[in-house]
């Protein structure tokens, strides 16, 4: 339980993001920090829309590897590695 608790409280770094280039690392939540749109996303979440906006204070919790925004800023939290 103790590594769950960690990941959430952000305890292994994120990145911050505000441009419109492409990210690509291993991130377990993304907190959104001003109304966002994503143009995409690589996600383990299903149909995750893109073109929308995602209102500022969200947290959008999943296993993501790549995103890129189209506006808006986020602050995406490391993952742990598990192996």
């Amino acid at each position: 339980m103790r590594n769950s608790s960690v990941q959430q409280s952000g305890e292994y770094g994120g990145l911050y993001v505000s441009g419109t280039g492409a990210n690509s690392g291993n991130w377990i939540e993304i907190q959104v920090i001003t109304d966002t749109i994503f143009s995409a996303v690589t996600s383990n979440i299903t149909s995750l829309p893109t073109a929308v906006t995602f209102s500022a204070g969200t947290r959008i919790n999943g296993v993501f590897s790549a995103f890129t925004l189209t506006s808006g800023s986020v602050i995406a939290y490391n993952r742990k590695h598990q192996g």
